[in-house]
Protein backbone atom coordinates (compact mmCIF):
# COMPACT_ATOMS: atom_id res chain seq x y z
CA UNK A 1 0.00 0.00 0.00
CA UNK A 2 0.93 3.61 -1.28
CA UNK A 3 0.99 6.40 1.24
CA UNK A 4 -0.98 9.44 -0.29
CA UNK A 5 1.82 11.97 1.34
CA UNK A 6 5.29 11.44 -0.76
CA UNK A 7 8.32 12.39 0.63
CA UNK A 8 10.30 15.29 -1.80
CA UNK A 9 12.62 12.35 -2.54
CA UNK A 10 9.81 10.12 -3.89
CA UNK A 11 8.07 12.98 -5.95
CA UNK A 12 11.02 13.80 -7.32
CA UNK A 13 11.51 10.32 -9.06
CA UNK A 14 8.13 9.77 -10.00
CA UNK A 15 8.34 13.61 -11.80
CA UNK A 16 11.11 12.32 -13.59
CA UNK A 17 9.63 9.65 -14.97
CA UNK A 18 6.63 11.20 -16.42
CA UNK A 19 9.47 13.74 -17.76
CA UNK A 20 9.48 11.76 -21.77
CA UNK A 21 5.48 11.11 -20.73
CA UNK A 22 4.37 14.91 -20.31
CA UNK A 23 6.79 15.76 -23.47
CA UNK A 24 4.17 13.10 -25.62
CA UNK A 25 1.42 14.65 -23.94
CA UNK A 26 -0.07 11.22 -22.83
CA UNK A 27 0.18 11.37 -18.76
CA UNK A 28 -1.12 14.84 -17.78
CA UNK A 29 0.51 15.55 -14.21
CA UNK A 30 -2.43 16.36 -11.24
CA UNK A 31 -1.84 19.77 -10.50
CA UNK A 32 -3.36 21.11 -6.29
CA UNK A 33 -1.04 20.12 -2.69
CA UNK A 34 -0.41 16.93 -3.96
CA UNK A 35 1.29 18.02 -7.18
CA UNK A 36 4.55 18.75 -8.41
CA UNK A 37 5.92 21.75 -7.31
CA UNK A 38 5.76 25.12 -10.62
CA UNK A 39 8.68 24.30 -12.50
CA UNK A 40 11.04 27.62 -12.65
CA UNK A 41 11.20 28.17 -16.97
CA UNK A 42 12.10 31.32 -19.17
CA UNK A 43 9.76 31.64 -22.20
CA UNK A 44 10.29 33.74 -26.01
CA UNK A 45 7.54 35.06 -28.10
CA UNK A 46 5.99 33.43 -31.16
CA UNK A 47 6.28 35.55 -34.05
CA UNK A 48 5.74 35.44 -37.91
CA UNK A 49 7.57 36.14 -40.90
CA UNK A 50 10.89 34.89 -42.19
CA UNK A 51 13.71 32.79 -41.06
CA UNK A 52 17.11 32.88 -43.00
CA UNK A 53 17.14 28.74 -43.31
CA UNK A 54 20.72 27.03 -43.62
CA UNK A 55 21.34 23.70 -45.23
CA UNK A 56 24.83 22.35 -45.46
CA UNK A 57 26.03 19.22 -48.23
CA UNK A 58 29.04 17.92 -49.61
CA UNK A 59 30.48 19.60 -52.44
CA UNK A 60 33.07 18.23 -55.41
CA UNK A 61 35.65 20.83 -56.51
CA UNK A 62 37.04 20.76 -59.99
CA UNK A 63 39.22 22.85 -62.15
CA UNK A 64 37.27 25.00 -64.15
CA UNK A 65 38.65 23.83 -67.36
CA UNK A 66 40.35 20.39 -67.55
CA UNK A 67 41.46 19.27 -71.07
CA UNK A 68 42.84 16.17 -72.31
CA UNK A 69 44.96 16.85 -75.78
CA UNK A 70 44.89 14.65 -78.04
CA UNK A 71 47.11 14.18 -81.15
CA UNK A 72 45.35 15.38 -84.37
CA UNK A 73 47.40 13.75 -86.94
CA UNK A 74 49.54 10.13 -87.79
CA UNK A 75 53.16 10.00 -86.82
CA UNK A 76 56.22 9.79 -85.03
CA UNK A 77 56.50 11.71 -82.08
CA UNK A 78 59.26 14.18 -82.45
CA UNK A 79 59.17 16.45 -79.41
CA UNK A 80 57.34 16.77 -76.05
CA UNK A 81 58.56 19.71 -74.49
CA UNK A 82 56.61 19.97 -71.06
CA UNK A 83 56.41 17.45 -67.91
CA UNK A 84 54.07 16.56 -65.04
CA UNK A 85 53.57 19.70 -63.18
CA UNK A 86 55.07 22.14 -65.38
CA UNK A 87 53.11 25.80 -65.90
CA UNK A 88 51.95 26.73 -69.92
CA UNK A 89 50.95 29.41 -71.43
CA UNK A 90 47.99 29.84 -73.81
CA UNK A 91 49.18 28.85 -77.32
CA UNK A 92 52.31 27.12 -76.11
CA UNK A 93 53.99 23.95 -78.03
CA UNK A 94 53.24 21.07 -75.87
CA UNK A 95 53.94 18.13 -78.03
CA UNK A 96 54.66 17.90 -82.12
CA UNK A 97 54.91 14.83 -84.30
CA UNK A 98 56.66 14.81 -87.01
CA UNK A 99 55.66 16.79 -89.75
CA UNK A 100 57.92 16.22 -92.88
CA UNK A 101 55.31 14.79 -94.90
CA UNK A 102 52.70 17.34 -94.35
CA UNK A 103 55.31 20.27 -94.26
CA UNK A 104 56.19 18.75 -98.40
CA UNK A 105 53.05 18.59 -98.87
CA UNK A 106 52.04 22.35 -97.88
CA UNK A 107 55.25 23.14 -100.27
CA UNK A 108 53.72 21.37 -102.96
CA UNK A 109 50.10 22.93 -102.66
CA UNK A 110 51.74 26.52 -102.26
CA UNK A 111 53.89 25.74 -105.52
CA UNK A 112 50.50 25.02 -106.96
CA UNK A 113 49.13 28.34 -105.98
CA UNK A 114 51.79 30.41 -107.32
CA UNK A 115 51.52 28.61 -110.48
CA UNK A 116 47.63 29.36 -111.06
CA UNK A 117 48.77 32.66 -109.96
CA UNK A 118 51.07 33.32 -112.67
CA UNK A 119 48.07 31.69 -114.99
CA UNK A 120 45.31 34.51 -113.63
CA UNK A 121 47.60 37.07 -114.30
CA UNK A 122 48.16 35.43 -117.94
CA UNK A 123 44.56 35.08 -118.99
CA UNK A 124 44.08 38.77 -118.11
CA UNK A 125 46.22 40.51 -119.60
CA UNK A 126 45.19 38.25 -122.51
CA UNK A 127 41.50 39.25 -122.01
CA UNK A 128 41.73 43.10 -121.27
CA UNK A 129 44.13 43.13 -124.51
CA UNK A 130 42.04 41.45 -126.85
CA UNK A 131 38.19 43.45 -125.43
CA UNK A 132 40.27 46.50 -125.68
CA UNK A 133 40.74 46.06 -129.14
CA UNK A 134 37.63 45.37 -129.77
CA UNK A 135 35.48 43.04 -132.58
CA UNK A 136 36.77 45.71 -135.05
CA UNK A 137 40.12 43.96 -134.75
CA UNK A 138 39.66 40.76 -133.12
CA UNK A 139 36.98 37.72 -133.75
CA UNK A 140 34.13 38.20 -130.92
CA UNK A 141 34.88 33.70 -130.42
CA UNK A 142 38.47 35.21 -129.52
CA UNK A 143 37.40 37.38 -126.92
CA UNK A 144 34.73 35.40 -125.47
CA UNK A 145 37.18 32.42 -125.26
CA UNK A 146 39.52 34.60 -123.56
CA UNK A 147 36.92 35.97 -121.46
CA UNK A 148 36.23 32.64 -120.61
CA UNK A 149 39.79 31.25 -119.63
CA UNK A 150 39.98 34.44 -117.23
CA UNK A 151 37.35 32.83 -115.84
CA UNK A 152 38.64 29.43 -115.33
CA UNK A 153 41.95 30.60 -114.50
CA UNK A 154 40.12 32.66 -111.61
CA UNK A 155 38.59 30.06 -110.13
CA UNK A 156 41.49 27.58 -110.48
CA UNK A 157 43.34 29.92 -108.69
CA UNK A 158 40.29 29.38 -105.93
CA UNK A 159 41.21 25.79 -105.99
CA UNK A 160 44.78 26.09 -105.40
CA UNK A 161 44.42 28.81 -102.41
CA UNK A 162 41.73 26.14 -100.71
CA UNK A 163 44.24 23.27 -101.45
CA UNK A 164 47.43 25.15 -99.30
CA UNK A 165 44.78 26.07 -96.50
CA UNK A 166 43.92 22.52 -96.26
CA UNK A 167 47.59 21.47 -96.15
CA UNK A 168 48.32 24.17 -93.41
CA UNK A 169 46.23 22.96 -91.65
CA UNK A 170 47.11 19.52 -91.87
CA UNK A 171 50.62 20.68 -90.84
CA UNK A 172 49.14 22.47 -87.74
CA UNK A 173 47.78 18.93 -86.65
CA UNK A 174 51.24 17.79 -85.98
CA UNK A 175 51.81 20.02 -83.42
CA UNK A 176 49.80 20.23 -79.99
CA UNK A 177 49.10 23.27 -78.42
CA UNK A 178 47.96 24.29 -74.79
CA UNK A 179 44.58 26.24 -75.21
CA UNK A 180 44.57 27.81 -71.79
CA UNK A 181 46.72 29.01 -69.07
CA UNK A 182 47.16 26.03 -66.73
CA UNK A 183 49.17 22.98 -65.45
CA UNK A 184 50.26 19.44 -66.57
CA UNK A 185 48.79 16.95 -65.09
CA UNK A 186 49.73 13.77 -67.36
CA UNK A 187 52.25 13.61 -69.91
CA UNK A 188 51.36 9.99 -71.63
CA UNK A 189 53.82 9.96 -74.39
CA UNK A 190 57.41 10.60 -75.31
CA UNK A 191 59.94 10.87 -78.56
CA UNK A 192 59.98 7.99 -80.42
CA UNK A 193 56.25 6.84 -79.93
CA UNK A 194 53.91 6.56 -82.30
CA UNK A 195 50.37 8.45 -82.34
CA UNK A 196 47.13 8.18 -84.34
CA UNK A 197 44.68 10.53 -84.56
CA UNK A 198 43.00 10.99 -81.10
CA UNK A 199 45.35 9.04 -79.08
CA UNK A 200 45.66 11.60 -75.57
CA UNK A 201 49.06 13.09 -75.07
CA UNK A 202 48.82 15.65 -72.60
CA UNK A 203 45.93 16.28 -70.12
CA UNK A 204 45.95 20.05 -68.84
CA UNK A 205 43.88 21.33 -65.82
CA UNK A 206 43.24 25.33 -65.15
CA UNK A 207 44.92 26.07 -61.99
CA UNK A 208 43.54 29.19 -61.09
CA UNK A 209 39.99 28.70 -61.11
CA UNK A 210 37.85 26.12 -60.06
CA UNK A 211 34.28 25.16 -59.26
CA UNK A 212 31.91 23.27 -56.84
CA UNK A 213 29.48 21.01 -57.63
CA UNK A 214 27.05 19.88 -54.79
CA UNK A 215 23.98 17.53 -55.10
CA UNK A 216 21.07 19.00 -53.58
CA UNK A 217 17.84 17.74 -52.51
CA UNK A 218 14.85 18.41 -54.71
CA UNK A 219 12.57 19.95 -52.03
CA UNK A 220 16.10 22.50 -50.82
CA UNK A 221 16.69 23.57 -54.93
CA UNK A 222 13.33 24.71 -55.53
CA UNK A 223 14.17 27.95 -53.23
CA UNK A 224 17.31 28.29 -54.84
CA UNK A 225 18.22 31.03 -57.77
CA UNK A 226 21.03 31.38 -59.38
CA UNK A 227 22.95 34.61 -58.50
CA UNK A 228 22.22 33.13 -54.28
CA UNK A 229 25.50 33.73 -52.05
CA UNK A 230 26.64 30.38 -49.93
CA UNK A 231 29.93 29.84 -48.50
CA UNK A 232 32.57 26.79 -48.29
CA UNK A 233 33.75 25.63 -45.38
CA UNK A 234 36.71 23.30 -44.60
CA UNK A 235 38.42 22.99 -41.10
CA UNK A 236 37.13 26.14 -39.70
CA UNK A 237 38.28 27.80 -42.87
CA UNK A 238 35.12 29.56 -45.03
CA UNK A 239 35.42 31.72 -48.16
CA UNK A 240 32.15 33.21 -49.94
CA UNK A 241 30.54 31.59 -53.03
CA UNK A 242 27.73 32.52 -55.62
CA UNK A 243 25.82 29.96 -57.76
CA UNK A 244 26.11 30.13 -61.27
CA UNK A 245 24.39 27.33 -62.64
CA UNK A 246 20.95 24.74 -60.97
CA UNK A 247 20.06 22.00 -63.34
CA UNK A 248 16.69 21.82 -63.76
CA UNK A 249 16.37 18.10 -63.31
CA UNK A 250 17.00 15.30 -61.22
CA UNK A 251 19.85 12.84 -60.96
CA UNK A 252 18.78 9.33 -62.06
CA UNK A 253 20.96 7.80 -59.41
CA UNK A 254 20.84 10.13 -57.00
CA UNK A 255 17.53 11.79 -57.54
CA UNK A 256 19.26 15.22 -56.55
CA UNK A 257 19.46 18.53 -58.30
CA UNK A 258 23.02 19.51 -59.57
CA UNK A 259 24.29 22.60 -58.80
CA UNK A 260 27.01 24.78 -59.43
CA UNK A 261 29.38 27.09 -57.39
CA UNK A 262 32.03 29.52 -57.74
CA UNK A 263 34.46 31.15 -54.82
CA UNK A 264 34.56 34.27 -54.97
CA UNK A 265 38.37 34.77 -54.27
CA UNK A 266 41.18 32.24 -55.34
CA UNK A 267 41.54 30.17 -52.41
CA UNK A 268 45.14 27.52 -51.45
CA UNK A 269 42.93 25.23 -50.06
CA UNK A 270 40.46 24.87 -52.81
CA UNK A 271 41.61 22.62 -55.15
CA UNK A 272 40.72 20.35 -57.66
CA UNK A 273 39.71 16.97 -56.17
CA UNK A 274 38.90 18.05 -52.65
CA UNK A 275 35.64 17.67 -50.92
CA UNK A 276 34.08 21.40 -49.25
CA UNK A 277 30.89 22.25 -46.85
CA UNK A 278 28.42 23.68 -48.99
CA UNK A 279 26.16 25.71 -46.84
CA UNK A 280 23.61 27.75 -48.23
CA UNK A 281 21.40 30.75 -45.95
CA UNK A 282 17.88 30.85 -47.96
CA UNK A 283 15.24 33.29 -46.37
CA UNK A 284 12.39 31.28 -45.83
CA UNK A 285 8.88 32.53 -45.04
CA UNK A 286 5.41 29.88 -45.94
CA UNK A 287 1.82 31.14 -44.95
CA UNK A 288 0.58 30.14 -41.45
CA UNK A 289 4.19 29.15 -40.71
CA UNK A 290 5.76 30.80 -37.01
CA UNK A 291 9.25 31.14 -35.85
CA UNK A 292 10.27 29.95 -32.75
CA UNK A 293 13.69 29.68 -31.28
CA UNK A 294 15.61 26.65 -31.44
CA UNK A 295 15.99 26.08 -28.20
CA UNK A 296 12.00 25.83 -27.64
CA UNK A 297 12.45 22.45 -29.76
CA UNK A 298 11.36 19.02 -27.33
CA UNK A 299 12.64 16.37 -28.76
CA UNK A 300 10.26 13.26 -28.16
CA UNK A 301 10.61 9.47 -28.80
CA UNK A 302 7.76 9.79 -31.92
CA UNK A 303 8.04 13.53 -32.18
CA UNK A 304 8.80 16.72 -31.90
CA UNK A 305 7.23 19.52 -29.86
CA UNK A 306 7.24 22.61 -28.06
CA UNK A 307 5.71 23.57 -24.37
CA UNK A 308 3.41 26.70 -24.51
CA UNK A 309 2.79 28.79 -21.81
CA UNK A 310 -1.01 29.37 -21.17
CA UNK A 311 -2.52 30.94 -18.62
CA UNK A 312 0.65 30.13 -16.28
CA UNK A 313 0.49 26.38 -17.13
CA UNK A 314 2.44 23.93 -19.41
CA UNK A 315 0.99 23.16 -22.63
CA UNK A 316 2.51 20.64 -24.82
CA UNK A 317 1.76 20.88 -28.63
CA UNK A 318 3.26 18.74 -31.34
CA UNK A 319 4.93 20.54 -34.18
CA UNK A 320 6.00 20.19 -37.87
CA UNK A 321 9.60 21.41 -39.00
CA UNK A 322 9.51 23.40 -42.40
CA UNK A 323 12.95 25.21 -42.06
CA UNK A 324 15.97 25.61 -39.09
CA UNK A 325 17.82 28.71 -38.75
CA UNK A 326 20.70 29.39 -36.83
CA UNK A 327 18.90 30.22 -33.69
CA UNK A 328 15.11 30.08 -34.97
CA UNK A 329 13.35 27.30 -36.49
CA UNK A 330 10.30 27.86 -39.13
CA UNK A 331 7.33 25.58 -37.79
CA UNK A 332 4.09 24.99 -38.07
CA UNK A 333 1.26 23.95 -35.01
CA UNK A 334 -1.98 23.74 -34.17
CA UNK A 335 -2.78 25.92 -31.42
CA UNK A 336 -0.13 28.17 -31.37
CA UNK A 337 0.07 31.85 -32.82
CA UNK A 338 1.83 35.08 -32.68
CA UNK A 339 2.34 36.48 -29.83
CA UNK A 340 1.97 33.55 -27.54
CA UNK A 341 4.82 32.71 -25.02
CA UNK A 342 6.55 28.96 -25.31
CA UNK A 343 9.17 27.55 -22.72
CA UNK A 344 12.53 27.95 -23.76
CA UNK A 345 14.70 27.00 -21.13
CA UNK A 346 13.61 24.20 -18.58
CA UNK A 347 11.33 22.96 -21.23
CA UNK A 348 12.63 19.24 -20.95
CA UNK A 349 11.57 18.69 -17.34
CA UNK A 350 7.88 20.12 -17.92
CA UNK A 351 4.27 17.88 -18.47
CA UNK A 352 1.30 18.82 -19.16
CA UNK A 353 -0.58 21.11 -16.45
CA UNK A 354 2.30 21.41 -14.14
CA UNK A 355 2.39 25.39 -13.27
CA UNK A 356 5.18 27.22 -14.49
CA UNK A 357 7.28 30.20 -12.94
CA UNK A 358 8.66 32.43 -15.36
CA UNK A 359 12.09 33.44 -14.75
CA UNK A 360 13.16 37.02 -15.89
CA UNK A 361 16.50 37.49 -17.81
Amino acid sequence: MISAGFGRGAWLLLGLSFVSLGCEGEAPAKTGPNGPPPARVAVAEVRSGSIEAQWSFLGDVSALQHARLASGASGEVRRVLVRVGDKVERGDLLVEVDPSLAAARVRAASASKQAGSAELERARRDAERLNVAGPDIAAAAEIEQANSERKRAGAERGRLRAAEAEARAELGRHRVTAPFDGVVAARHVDPGDWVDPGVEVIELIDDHDVEVLASIPPDVARFLSVGDKATFGRRGETIRATIRGIVPALDAESRTVRVRLVPGEPTTWLLPGAAVDVVLTIERSEEGALVVPRDALVYGIAKIQIVKSLDGVAEPLPIEILARGRDEVLIRAEGLAAGDSVVTRGNERVFPGQPLIVLED
